[in-house]
């Protein structure tokens, strides 16, 4: 179009000349210069609006100097043995453990480059030659799965931003990546990538990948293993080496291709990992992880605990407790002494050393099916008890028809756990300083956090309460001696509300006046409640609540409570702690089964170490009273009648202490003992309450072989004596005839009835022994002398009293040759003066010992109808130990 001057002039000529042309020729330009004018606006507005929603999105991304691009959260916490040696870990679904750049081989790192990102560095956080190349592929395929993150761009997408596929989110992705490459240079993005990038089987980063893959430090892999891992990352489902070694095996391929392309390997290198076949190693090292998926009893009970000293300390919720050690990164440094717990764990499974009569297998049986015709998946679950393995294939079948499942059904997962009865449950702990060193909570299959018997199990004490709510107490108050005497006798005492209460000894029996000492190594039940009566039950209850027992309820201060005869039980572990107390002195330490937490950055989170754990310790008894009642439990294995004097069979390598307990019929049995270095404790019974039928010490036999392993090595010792040293305590010679105060003719008898007992200052007896008696004899007759025997025939000896006769003499021992018996004839006396005259009895001789202010003796409640044959109904069967 021509817009010169003379072509403007002649075309308004025309224009003139044609009026309705002219008209036409404005209303196109004026049409035009809008049109014109609208585009431009518009293509104005669009970028005007573009870069403000661009300026817009930069400004509500976050400040890169407020983030942290190192990983901070979902890492495995790991477990310690006593030597530092790593025994067990927790993890969460992001099962994490970090690593330093300089711990992953070079061509681990040039794997993930290869695939990832292979021009790491050389950009700047964002490569556009690959933005450009994923455009083109995603045009040309119609859809839009080829990526073009770098390695930064998804360290920024794994830590800070969400995974959401949205253009604002891409935009802040690429922004932050170029600020943080400002930030941090190359090779410490790269680092926390390989600890951040997930690769299956809910673990994250390189380091765990390698252990839960091939069972080895990161450091150690090979090509080929470095190759299986990087290929996860693109689609960890499908390129699971576990679930999919053949999908693997071929992006294998693919990326050893890339690293050879691309000069980060050999050719030769590259042949030679193609050769090697990494799966077969994944497999096994998969078998022994399913096989090992369940923490042991012991890493139970140190879950729990940290997770209640979380909450005690730290002011945590149950939930906040458990997600910081299943993602928290911790470092958990317990008290296991792998070798005394590989001790327990045999001993406690070895099916021989259980009663065969009473053996009965627990099972817990579970499937999951697909039934006919139906597309979703069914669970069941049942529980039952058999008599033997042969007995498992029919209780199996008799569940599936239960069930309604036939042959036409396709089960998808079935689950069996063979649990044998009886149960048993082993605790062992260094009395000093409250270190559990093993620890059993049961024996037979166990699934997940299963049932801890020895932690959680509150089962009747029996007669090891004794010690603990009678004999302790009343010794520490001075109530009682060793050696003072009750009367072993039947007796009805009144419970709360009103009812009657008639203990009785397991044996059947009473013997009348018995020292403490025989009450507690024949675990005779009268006396026991008898001294329970003495120091009071409420003050005995008190002596409980000291020795660290927490399941104890008011609903327990009850006759029997010396008996064990409890409302729920107690649980032995805290058992054991009981009678460490007696053990350490008197010093009661509580339990633990850690010695510190440190958090994911090393500072320590909880501490159990020496200093601080000592807060945590209290005395319960006078040392003097610890050291007696020790001397006097010994003879529960060492007497002929003493109810664990089975033990010695299999454990005398060195003293022991401690007590016995068997409740009625058997249901529960325990021991409680202590040498010069550990207090042990077992308990055995069947899970669901029942008689066991069999021999009442087995469990002894038990206690005894694992303790004597776990003492194989150590030097001899002895326990502490009371301390005679400073008065508090003294050592008494007793005539064990009389029980009273030895003298020196005690000494001369040639039956050897001296013994040593200990006394506390207060409770020395005072009186000396009557049995013992110097008479004179007559030579010719062999009989005591009379008055009229000639005096150079006589000699001195030494008789004993007969305490059933109530006349001074035994009848028919006077001399019968001399005197008015031959130089006069008898004068027949009246049958009820007896017929033999009587003479003064000698004195006994005095005491070795100074005689200390007598105390009073012992006063016991009034009985209450007496009955020599109690009701058997009349008492909580659990409250009747047997021994």
């Amino acid at each position: 179009m021509n817009y010169s001057k003379d072509s403007r002039e002649k075309l308004e000529k025309d224009n003139k000349k044609n009026p309705n042309k002219q008209k036409r020729t404005k209303g196109k330009i004026l049409t035009f210069r809008i049109l014109f004018m609208a585009i431009v606006i518009g293509l104005f507005a669009i970028v005007g609006g573009g870069l403000g929603i661009f300026i817009g999105i930069i400004k509500s991304t976050p400040d890169v100097s407020q983030l942290q691009l190192k990983p901070t959260t979902n890492f495995t916490s790991f477990v310690y043995d006593e030597n530092n040696v790593e025994i067990d870990t927790f993890s969460g679904a992001d099962n994490r453990i970090y690593v330093t750049l300089d711990k992953i081989p070079t061509y681990l790192r040039d794997a993930f480059i290869a695939l990832e990102d292979e021009r790491f560095y050389e950009h700047n956080g964002i490569d556009i030659r690959g933005i450009f190349r994923a455009i083109v592929k995603n045009l040309q395929s119609g859809t839009f799965s080829e990526g073009a993150s770098t390695i930064t761009q998804q360290l920024i997408k794994n830590n800070i931003l969400t995974t959401e596929k949205k253009l604002t989110r891409k935009i802040q992705e690429q922004y932050l990546a170029v600020e943080f490459e400002k930030l941090y240079d190359k090779d410490m993005i790269l680092e926390y990538y390989l600890n951040t990038i997930a690769l299956g089987e809910g673990v994250k980063g390189v380091q765990a990948a390698s252990q839960r893959y091939f069972g080895k430090d990161v450091s150690e892999l090979t090509l080929a293993e470095s190759a299986v891992i990087a290929v996860i990352t693109q689609a960890p489902t499908r390129y699971n080496p576990i679930r999919n070694p053949q999908n693997n095996r071929e992006k294998v391929e693919i990326a050893l291709q890339k690293m050879y392309e691309q000069g980060m390997i050999t050719e030769e290198q590259k042949n030679a990992a193609l050769a090697e076949d990494p799966y077969k190693n994944i497999k096994e090292v998969d078998q022994i992880y399913q096989e090992k998926s369940g923490h042991s009893y012991f890493v139970d009970a140190v879950l729990q605990q940290v997770i209640d000293d979380l909450q005690a300390q730290k002011g945590m919720t149950s939930t906040e407790a458990n997600n910081l050690i299943y993602g928290g990164g911790l470092s958990i440094y317990t008290t296991l002494d792998q070798r005394m717990q590989g001790i327990v764990d045999t001993y406690i499974e070895d099916e021989s050393l259980y009663p065969q009569s009473a053996y009965q297998l627990k099972l817990s049986y579970s499937v999951s099916v697909k039934k006919a015709g139906e597309d979703k998946i069914s669970n069941y679950g049942g529980e039952g008890i058999v008599k033997s393995e042969e007995d498992i294939e029919s209780f199996k079948k008799d569940k599936l028809e239960t069930w309604g499942i036939t042959s036409a059904d396709k089960i998808q997962k079935e689950t069996l756990l063979r649990i044998p009865q009886p149960q048993a449950a082993f605790v062992v702990m260094d009395y000093r300083n409250g270190q559990v060193k093993a620890l059993s909570g049961g024996r037979g299959d166990k699934a997940g956090r299963g049932f801890n018997r020895a932690t959680a199990a509150t089962r009747q004490p029996g007669s090891t309460f004794k010690i603990l709510a009678a004999y302790a107490p009343a010794l520490d108050t001075g109530v009682i001696s060793a050696n003072t005497l009750l009367i072993d006798e039947p007796i009805t005492l009144q419970n709360p509300g009103g009812k009657p209460y008639s203990p009785r000894n397991w044996d059947g029996k009473f013997e009348g006046p018995t020292p403490i000492r025989r009450a507690i190594y024949k675990s005779m039940n009268v006396l026991a409640v008898k001294t329970t009566q003495l120091v009071g039950i409420d003050t005995a209850y008190d002596y409980l609540q000291n020795f660290g027992f927490t399941t104890l309820s008011a609903n327990d201060k009850v006759q029997s409570l010396p008996l064990g005869g409890l409302t729920k039980g107690v649980t032995p572990l805290e058992l054991n702690a009981a009678f460490g107390a007696i053990a350490n002195d008197g010093m009661y330490v509580q339990p633990i089964l850690y010695t510190k937490v440190l958090a994911h950055d090393g500072t320590v989170l909880l501490d159990n170490t020496s200093e601080a754990h000592a807060q945590k310790s209290h005395q319960v008894i006078k040392t003097d009273t610890a050291h007696i009642l020790t001397d006097m439990m010994q003879d529960v294995m060492t007497q002929p009648e003493g109810t664990g004097r089975r033990l010695r069979s299999t454990f005398n390598s060195m003293p022991v202490a401690g007590k016995t307990g068997t409740t009625t019929n058997s249901v529960d049995l325990t021991f409680a003992g202590y040498t010069p270095y550990y207090v042990a404790t077992i308990w055995t019974g069947h899970d669901t309450q029942k008689e066991i039928v069999a021999n009442g010490s087995y469990h002894l036999d038990i206690w005894g072989k694992i303790m004597n392993e776990i003492h194989e090595g150590l030097p001899y010792k002895t326990f502490p004596k009371p301390n005679i040293s400073d008065d508090s305590v003294m050592e008494v010679k007793l005539c064990k005839l009389s029980g009273k105060l030895a003298t020196e003719l005690c000494e001369a008898d040639p039956d050897h009835v001296i013994e040593s007992e200990y006394f506390t200052k207060d409770t020395v007896p005072t009186e000396t022994c009557d049995i013992h008696v110097e008479v004179d004899v007559c030579k010719e007759s062999g009989k005591i002398a009379n008055e009229y025997c000639p005096k150079d025939i006589l000699e001195k000896r030494i008789i004993k009293r007969d305490t059933t006769s109530q006349d001074p003499v035994i009848r028919g021992e006077i001399c019968d040759i001399h005197g008015s018996v031959i130089d006069e004839p008898e004068e027949e006396l009246p049958d009820d003066e007896g017929g033999w005259p009587t003479f003064p009895w000698p004195s006994p001789s005095p005491s070795p010992l100074p005689t200390p202010s007598p105390t009073p003796s012992p006063s016991l409640p009034p009985v209450v109808n007496p009955s020599p044959s109690p009701n058997p109904d009349d008492y909580d069967p659990f409250a009747v130990p047997q021994g």
